[in-house]
């Protein structure tokens, strides 16, 4: 498996509030999470901050052995479990430090994407708000989360088609956040990685400073003939960026062999 991310603030930002992380939790196990915050100018760092941290720390207290000795559980079940813990644990932390700010950091919260994978060939995935997770073939993206937004609701009640939700004025308007209820529980769901049509592909992961600005064709464009990770997570950036760049840009690319 091989794993690349990058983040950019943007043509329009004065701070990148989003946060990403790629980390080994075992040997063959690498969790991937993305975060957005939101609320002004001090809140929506914090958010996302104090979001991965409380997540990743989770997932490895979770997931990482009490001893040496033992044999570390990725079942299906033990997976899912602890994704939806750690959303929980990432949730009390944002809500818990907003609550004690004397209105300070009121309001602030963060989106949460993230794709634990294993090298035994399994992967899951949990998402809070509208980052996303793409499976990038040759010729299409396929969605592996669905947004927590008021567009996506427009989308889902047929009122609203896909490319107009993308440029629809309210796109901005999340429907769920880690940090600004008191609970708040993530979608989780196990992610297929056999070959499509003879192609693994590509997972993306990325916050809404990509997509917003690039359709699918454009992805697609940005990501193929890259010789690396590397420089396909600088072309998606610098796509973004060269569209308008109106908010921060944060990819993660996983390849799995």
């Amino acid at each position: 498996m091989r794993f690349y991310g990058k983040s950019d603030v943007g043509q329009v930002r004065s701070e990148n509030q989003d946060r990403f992380g790629i980390f080994e939790l075992l040997p063959g196990v690498t969790l991937c999470v993305i975060c957005d915050g939101m609320g002004g100018n001090a809140g929506g760092s914090v958010a996302s901050g104090l979001a991965i941290d409380a997540f990743t720390d989770m997932m490895r207290e979770v997931i990482i052995p009490d001893s040496p000795e033992a044999v570390p559980e990725i079942s299906d079940r033990t997976v899912r479990e602890a994704l939806r813990e750690a959303v929980r644990a990432a949730n009390r932390a944002v809500w818990e430090k907003a609550r004690e700010s004397n209105g300070r950091f009121d309001g602030m919260g963060t989106t949460l994407v993230a794709l634990l994978m294993s090298e035994e060939g399994r992967a899951w995935a949990v998402n809070v708000g509208d980052s996303r997770i793409y499976r990038v073939l040759p010729d299409r993206l396929i969605s592996l989360t669905r947004d927590h937004s008021y567009v996506q609701q427009l989308v889902d009640a047929g009122t609203l088609s896909r490319e107009e939700a993308r440029t629809s004025p309210d796109r901005n308007i999340i429907t769920k956040a880690v940090g600004t209820a008191v609970f708040v529980e993530g979608d989780v769901t196990a992610v297929d990685l056999e070959p499509i049509d003879g192609y693994r592909g590509l997972f993306l992961l990325c916050s809404d400073g990509l997509y917003s600005c690039l359709d699918d064709g454009a992805i697609i464009a940005a990501a193929s003939g890259a010789r690396s990770l590397s420089e396909m997570a600088d072309r998606l950036v610098e796509s973004a960026n060269e569209a308008g760049g109106p908010d921060n840009i944060t990819v993660i690319i996983a390849e799995s062999d």
